[in-house]
């Protein structure tokens, strides 16, 4: 009985020791950080404290200036023309621009989070393009998803204000032996919006009103309709003659309803101002006005333009053609190889301007020159104002006939040319002499000349 109970009390011992050691229910301790002590007493205890704070500022400190930096650099000219290879023929026409002291995000993002934050996201589209191979060739014109002009060219530019009228002479060279000079004046009617008078004028009448168009093409050199907002909300609106045969009504309401209805603003017609590329001919006549072409080696200008304007596959090709113009010479003026200073002949300056007019406005590699990227601010010898200012987009009543016409008449935006071939005066403007032909009366045969081949 004795050792029964011995027993059974031995059993219960140990569960109860069982128990206190595992009990069923025990938490597990949790694990904690260790007690951080900081006596302001201990001159130990203060020199640590100090010196991890100069250390966090000093870090502090040197994360924002890096940060600036990055900022500044990625929203440098130098960074959006040179850090990719796709954009060298618009950084070299850009620093040749009159806005190349302009940085590049102050017309293609400007002021304002939002459109850092979208031009950041479209970055990296374009950098995937890169990588992949999938980029433009050429770079597309217009950038269609450009923020409004008003909110960045306007910042600078007002041209909802009236602007005088300002002379403009233009020099160009004939094809003559002697490249004879020929000088156009004629005076550019800025216009705007005069407030004292409310009249609305000139070349700037397109800003200072609400116009709306519809184009046919990517870069916005066929257009298809035009609406001019009235003083009462109402719209006016003109048609091109080819789509007169078409449901209009329906094909305008579709381009509105798929947001393809543009507002005009600066850049429909300043399109390329920071990056404009000129013709063999503007550029062939600027290079001899300026004295970088010599103006006395006989067919100059006739010959430099001939070898710019093929299309070459590489600038070693270019150079190759150009160089090829001392045979011709050679062979019809041979005192242009002879004469010149020193050792270097009086040809050989000008070959090397002419390959380098070739490599700053041509770049084979991105597939771009003068003629993939119209220039709209003027209209030779792309169309520019002459999309819209070409008597062919017309408003019809009701009945489907025509009512008007948008103006073709070119003293709107400019008088008439005043014309001299060297010492020659060859047009004079009516506005000098009365001795001008009635078939000339309304401007329009400037136009019209341009078909006429005999005198």
């Amino acid at each position: 009985m004795n050792l029964i109970r011995r027993k059974r009390k031995e059993a219960k011992g140990k569960a109860v020791k069982t128990t206190e050691t595992n009990p069923p229910h025990a938490k597990q301790k949790r694990r904690r950080w260790s007690r951080v002590v900081i006596d302001l007493g201990n001159p130990r205890h203060r020199r640590k404290l100090l010196f991890g704070l100069l250390a966090l500022g000093l870090a502090s400190i040197v994360f924002i200036v890096v940060n600036v930096k990055i900022y500044e650099y990625t929203e440098s000219s130098e960074f959006c023309g040179t850090a990719c290879h796709t954009m060298a023929p618009e950084m070299a026409r850009y620093e040749d621009s009159p806005h190349a002291n302009v940085e590049c995000v102050k017309c293609h993002i400007g002021p304002g989070a939002s459109f850092f934050v979208k031009s950041k996201i479209d970055g990296m589209r374009q950098v995937y393009a890169v990588l992949t191979d999938t980029f433009s060739r050429p770079i597309s014109s217009p950038v269609h998803n450009l923020r409004p002009a008003r909110e960045t060219c306007e910042t600078c530019h007002s041209p909802t204000s009236f602007k005088d009228n300002i002379i403009k002479t233009i020099i160009h060279y004939d094809n003559d032996e002697a490249n004879t000079p020929l000088q156009s004046t004629l005076i550019l009617k800025m216009g705007g919006w005069q407030e004292s008078t409310g009249v609305s004028q000139g070349i700037h009448w397109h800003i200072t009103n609400p116009v709306y168009y519809i184009a046919a093409d990517e870069q916005r050199q066929v257009i298809l309709w035009i609406g001019v907002e009235q003083n009462d909300g109402s719209m006016k609106e003109y048609f091109a003659r080819d789509m007169l045969t078409m449901a209009q009504t329906s094909f305008v309401d579709t381009a509105f309803e798929k947001d393809e209805v543009r507002l005009m603003d600066c850049i429909d017609c300043h399109n390329r101002t920071a990056h404009y590329i000129p013709s063999p001919t503007e550029a062939v006549d600027d290079a001899i006005n300026t004295g970088l072409i010599d103006r006395t080696i006989p067919y100059i200008r006739a010959k430099s333009i001939e070898a710019l304007t093929p299309s070459y596959n590489s600038t070693a090709e270019a150079y190759t053609a150009i160089e090829a113009l001392a045979e011709f010479y050679s062979v019809s003026h041979p005192e242009v190889l002879t004469a010149g200073i020193s050792t270097e002949t009086l040809l050989a300056p000008t070959l090397k301007q002419i390959q380098a007019i070739y490599s700053e406005t041509n770049f084979p590699e991105m597939a771009q020159t003068w003629e993939t990227n119209p220039n709209n601010a003027r209209h030779t010898p792309s169309l520019g104002c002459l999309r819209c200012h070409d008597g062919k987009h017309v408003s019809v009543n009701e009945t489907g006939q025509e009512v008007e016409a948008i103006s073709v008449k070119c003293n709107l935006c400019h008088t008439v040319p005043i014309i001299g071939r060297g010492d020659e005066l060859l047009v004079e403007s009516p506005v000098i002499t009365c001795a001008t032909p009635d078939s000339h009366a309304d401007f329009r045969w400037t136009i019209e000349h341009r078909s006429v081949t005999d005198a």
